[in-house]
């Protein structure tokens, strides 16, 4: 039973990693318009399928491959009107350390845990300090009208955001107790 909730975290992990690469090379390239074909890096989520022959559950597998791909697609439908290269490189790099730790830790190898974490952790990091960026905004835009009056404060929606809460949900693998080894050489 743990090894299905490994493969299933895996295939999450995949799916953070997918949308945080296109969110990422949208802040970048948002500068050059909107490219309406860009969302088919999405299917990057089933990335995973590369490596069937690690997979116990295939069957639960397929199925969760292929939710997650739409759920992919219907989240990068979204727009974001954002203009951010730094934030889109610090994307990138999420993204190319959560797919870079997706095959060992299949195998159960503590190089692949490593990447894993730190990729997780670093979109957790970002997500943090872009809502710590949101309540200082809304801070000083209330601070700012203290006396007058003043329309609600309107923010535009930024990918780590998103990002941030899906990621939470990429923690569960760290409740469980699974048993990694050193690589066999």
């Amino acid at each position: 039973m743990k090894r299905i909730y490994l493969e299933i975290s895996v295939i999450y992990a995949a799916f953070l990693a997918s949308l945080s690469l296109y969110y990422g090379i949208m802040e970048i390239l948002n500068s050059f318009g909107h490219l309406p074909y860009l969302f088919l890096l999405t299917l990057l989520t089933l990335f995973p399928g590369v490596f069937w022959k690690n997979f116990e559950k295939k069957g639960y597998v397929m199925v969760a491959l292929i939710l997650l791909t739409l759920a992919a697609l219907l989240l990068s439908l979204h727009f974001s009107g954002t203009k951010d290269i730094m934030g889109g490189f610090s994307l990138i790099l999420v993204s190319s350390l959560l797919f870079y730790s997706l095959h060992d830790t299949l195998r159960e190898l503590y190089s692949g845990l490593s990447f894993y974490i730190v990729g997780l952790f670093l979109l957790l990091a970002i997500g943090v300090l872009q809502l710590l960026i949101l309540a200082a905004e809304i801070l000083d835009y209330y601070i700012l009208c203290i006396g007058e009056s003043c329309t609600p404060y309107s923010f535009s929606l930024r990918p780590e955001y998103l990002l941030f809460f899906l990621g939470l949900f990429a923690l569960y693998p760290f409740f469980h107790r699974w048993e990694f080894r050193r690589k066999e050489r």
